[in-house]
């Protein structure tokens, strides 16, 4: 057996330690204050507000926990001052553990701040080595982050992980930091958010609901979209599941309500445009197949006759329901939440680069016609509806 050099022998005498010796700077579990969800508010005297939730380790969930636990499973810090490495270094102070966004799931903005305009703390947020780009933003309606983060959800042990759960489902409108980030970023597309709102008279006994969508103009929130135009954006940003509308078929009576309700199953839209004495014109084609999900009325949407009258009136309305919402967001709020802007960049640059700078007061003069074309794919397992008895 070949010996080793002594030189090598001593290298090796040296280097081992430097290499088994460990992370020099890990940290144990028992030493950081994980942040669940941060929220961010403006006070009244011009201050930055930073409420963190930050979970207790006997309020982390695990695989069978469910509900509410006697001990209190979070705590809330506040902190005030001119920037967000100042409020930090604050709550630093009243922690006896190291503050980790490693675990957040959920960033909230309090609409006072949000409307004055998100600045450096959502840079300072997602530039800490240990943030999540895959953070959900919502953005409070009516409500501070902190009376927001403060509120109870029961379903879950901490509301922070609620808020997180209703944001990944499919039937809630979910914006990822990076996601607002990049539309913040992307020329010819305002950013938006999902909106949240508090519940309940009660402050005692309140919760709260995400309903809602944030429409903003730069950084600045300039209103919400709730109803049939929240939904209608859903359809469009491609969160279409479990999008559902209801049409009137014929007038109410004693037995009927006159309503019949469909899902979407499949969709797509077509944006076409055209230039007109040097200003772009819009002509969006939206198209869907829809299931009946319900039907309260006389009309047995089996028949060919009774189906193509549903299929017209749900075209009529969706197209009614698309131009009022592009007439709220594009003459009152002037936000372009449906990238022309950016279609007019992709499509014309030359144009583009003429029409960037004035997008804002240009915008909400361009033409939009809306044509909707809905096709009724199924129709469940009853022909008439189920309270008038069997169709056998």
């Amino acid at each position: 057996m070949t010996r080793l050099p002594l030189v090598l022998r001593i290298l090796l005498i040296v280097l081992l330690p430097g290499i088994i010796t460990g992370c020099w700077d890990r940290k144990e579990m028992d030493e950081l204050a994980l942040v669940m969800a941060s929220g961010i508010d403006l006070t009244e005297d011009g201050q930055l507000e930073i409420t963190v939730q930050i979970a207790l380790p006997t309020g982390i969930p695990s695989a069978v926990q469910s509900g509410s636990a006697d001990k209190k499973p979070i705590i809330i810090i506040s902190s005030k001052g001119k920037n967000s490495s100042d409020i930090l270094g604050k709550m630093q102070q009243q922690l006896s553990r190291t503050i980790h966004f490693g675990h957040r799931s959920v960033i909230v903005f309090g609409e006072r701040y949000a409307r004055e305009g998100v600045n450096q703390v959502l840079d300072t947020f997602t530039r800490l080595p240990e943030s999540r780009y895959n953070s959900y933003v919502l953005t409070a309606s009516g409500a501070t982050a902190k009376e927001v983060l403060s509120a109870p959800y029961q379903p879950e042990l901490i509301s922070g992980i609620g808020m997180a759960k209703i944001q990944s489902s499919n039937i809630s409108f979910g914006v990822k930091i990076d996601q607002y980030a990049s539309a913040l970023a992307t020329q010819g597309r305002s950013a938006v958010t999902g909106g949240i709102r508090l519940s309940g008279q009660d402050p005692s006994n309140r919760s709260f609901v995400i309903d809602k969508i944030a429409i903003y103009r730069g950084n600045k929130l300039v209103g919400f979209l709730e109803g049939e135009e929240a939904k209608l954006l859903r359809w469009w940003s491609e969160q279409k599941y479990k999008t559902r509308f209801t049409v009137r078929v014929e007038p109410e009576s004693q037995k009927y309500k006159g309503i019949t309700g469909v899902e979407l199953v499949d969709s797509k839209k077509t944006i076409h445009m055209n230039i007109r004495n040097g200003m772009p014109e819009f002509r969006i084609i939206l198209k869907a197949t829809v299931r009946a999900i319900d039907n309260d009325s006389s009309l047995d949407v089996t028949q060919e006759e009774n189906m193509r009258k549903v299929e017209m009136l749900l075209s009529q309305q969706i197209t009614q329901n698309m131009e009022d919402m592009l007439r709220h967001v594009k003459d009152e709020l002037k936000s372009d939440i449906l990238g022309l802007g950016e279609v007019v960049h992709h499509r014309r640059p030359y144009l583009w680069k003429k029409l960037r700078s004035r997008w804002v007061d240009v915008y909400p003069t361009i033409p939009v016609q809306v044509v909707s074309k809905i096709k009724i794919v199924r129709t469940g397992k009853t022909e008439k509806p189920a309270h008038t008895g069997s169709t056998n």
